[in-house]
């Protein structure tokens, strides 16, 4: 049973945080701790940038006439609340254990975005702090305690605050963010692990000018907490009405046989990724004058192969998991 726990939870602290789910036109959520600045492919023309680990936007499909740039243009000084859910269910087998299928418990994060400036090249200054975070939906068969502890640890997000800078394309070119005085120290060292892939894991727009039917795939290489993913995201636009944008997308994501570091290993353990596959889809609806979607929705089911080795003991536990994630973000 303690195997098998600790099997879950490092499979959802590794790949649940790995596994991308787009899109949002900015992705604001996990900002930087120190100022950085990203240089930006050429205007006007979406082509991969050779030795880049920006997100690399190539044109497919210009779509129909007419045709115009996406650009987005949000109204200065007007906050926005959003609503971020996710939902999770795990399946877990090892060699001499399978554990079906297991809701995990819903998450929900609410915070507030707002422009501060708009730069006459286009660059968008904004600040985002987190104003609640808890656990939602059904809990099944999990214990109370467990729960508190996901409820806490939840908790530690609140009063978290940043700043950012991003082109009228949703490009991430730097930021910082503060804790909260006696904020947790594993929690701060996550954040900053994380914030290191916020560049690499943007999905910005074309530079292209596009119409209704445009294709354009976005590839992002991001390090989250050790692990090299790779992920690409073909996007389509079917609807676009004034400042309204209709946008599906399709996900993909594999990583190669590596190495693994986590927080979740205990001391002198080890961890190999053995293989990594991930596909999903999702639906969006942006508003050019706003900085996040109005609402966004996405899915994605992933397979992946992992194998432990903890000090002290000579045998190696491998392990297949299946995870299944939703979200749905809503802004207003």
């Amino acid at each position: 049973m303690k195997k098998t726990l600790f099997v879950t939870s490092l499979c959802l602290a590794v790949f649940g945080g790995a596994i991308e789910l787009p899109p949002t036109s900015l992705n604001a959520q996990t900002p930087d701790r120190n100022p950085s600045v990203v240089q930006q492919p050429t205007e006007g023309l979406s082509r991969p940038v050779a030795n880049s680990k920006s997100p690399q936007v190539e044109l497919l499909n210009p779509g129909a006439e007419p045709r115009q740039q996406l650009r987005l243009k949000p109204a200065i000084n007007v906050k926005e609340t959003s609503v971020m859910t996710l939902t999770m269910e795990m399946g877990i087998s090892t060699p001499d254990r399978t554990v079906p299928a297991t809701k995990v418990p819903g998450t929900a994060l609410t915070f507030e975005t707002q422009v501060t400036k708009i730069d006459a090249n286009g660059d968008i200054h904004y600040e985002f702090a987190y104003t609640n975070a808890d656990v939602t939906g059904d809990t099944g068969n999990i214990p109370p305690a467990a729960i508190d502890s996901m409820r806490s640890t939840l908790k530690t997000l609140v009063g978290i605050k940043g700043s950012f800078i991003a082109d009228d394309r949703g490009f991430y070119k730097g930021g910082n963010f503060t804790l909260p005085e006696g904020g947790d120290r594993n929690l701060n060292q996550m954040l900053l692990q994380m914030s290191r892939s916020l560049e690499q894991m943007s999905s910005p727009l074309p530079a292209e000018a596009v119409g209704k039917g445009a294709q354009w795939r976005v590839i992002s290489e991001p390090n989250f907490m050790g692990m090299n993913v790779k992920n690409i995201a073909t996007y389509e636009l079917t609807g676009w009405e004034n400042n309204n944008v209709s946008l599906n997308v399709t996900i993909e994501q594999q990583a190669n046989p590596q190495n693994l570091t986590s927080p979740q290993l205990p001391a002198g353990a080890t961890a190999t990724l053995k293989s990594l596959t991930a596909r999903g889809q999702g639906q969006a609806t942006i508003r050019l004058d706003k900085l996040l979607p109005s609402r966004s929705t996405s899915s994605i089911n992933s397979n992946s192969e992992m194998s432990v080795k903890v000090p002290n003991n000579s045998q190696e536990i491998t392990f297949k998991s299946q995870l299944s994630m939703q979200m749905t973000l809503e802004s207003k």
